[in-house]
């Protein structure tokens, strides 16, 4: 089945949170608070709804959803902004199928278009990693937040986008509350 995939809109809120809570709610990492982050990312002055993307087999139905936002790189004498990915979801009956692969190039494609130079992200290593992530600290990136080691990752979106960017990775506040 093909999808299309989207910019969200105002009417496909209530469908993304009945899809994010779904499809967080088995896993054991989670602290069920994803759908009030998006709540909460899509108030900041950084939010760009281009990066807030739905995955649809038909008009009026919601398979997949992710939010991109920025997020800045502090090193000693720059800073950097690339984008965070929080959260990635897909519906529990379309998990397995490739959805929240397609729908994560979708996002990495909109990003690079904007200028971002990665995409990080708190992820699994197993899912992540088969899509080109490696671990942030190869890049001498440290997370400000509290992160499960080896977790924290990262994929430039161009060739040497993260060469001399090291630095502490720094969230808006949504992600810190």
């Amino acid at each position: 089945m093909s999808l299309s995939f989207e910019t969200i809109q105002p009417t496909d809120y209530q469908q993304v949170d009945q899809l994010v809570q779904a499809a967080f709610e088995p896993v054991e990492d989670s602290q069920g608070n994803e759908v009030d982050l998006i709540h909460q990312l899509r108030k900041t002055y950084d939010y760009q709804a281009s990066l807030e993307v739905v995955a649809k087999p038909s008009i009026d139905t919601i398979v997949g959803h992710g939010l991109l936002s920025p997020v800045m790189i502090r090193g000693n004498r720059h800073a950097t902004t690339i984008v965070a990915l929080a959260p990635l979801a897909v519906a529990p009956d379309w998990q397995g199928q490739g959805v929240g692969s397609e729908l994560l190039s979708e996002l990495e494609t909109r990003a690079r278009m904007a200028g971002f130079a990665a995409v990080s992200v708190v992820g699994d290593m197993t899912y992540y990693g088969g899509r080109g992530y490696v671990m942030a600290e190869d890049f001498a990136i440290h997370n400000s937040l509290p992160v499960p080691m080896g977790s924290h990752l990262i994929k430039p979106l161009t060739a040497g986008a993260l060469a001399h960017v090291g630095g502490m990775l720094e969230y808006p506040a949504p992600f810190r509350d």
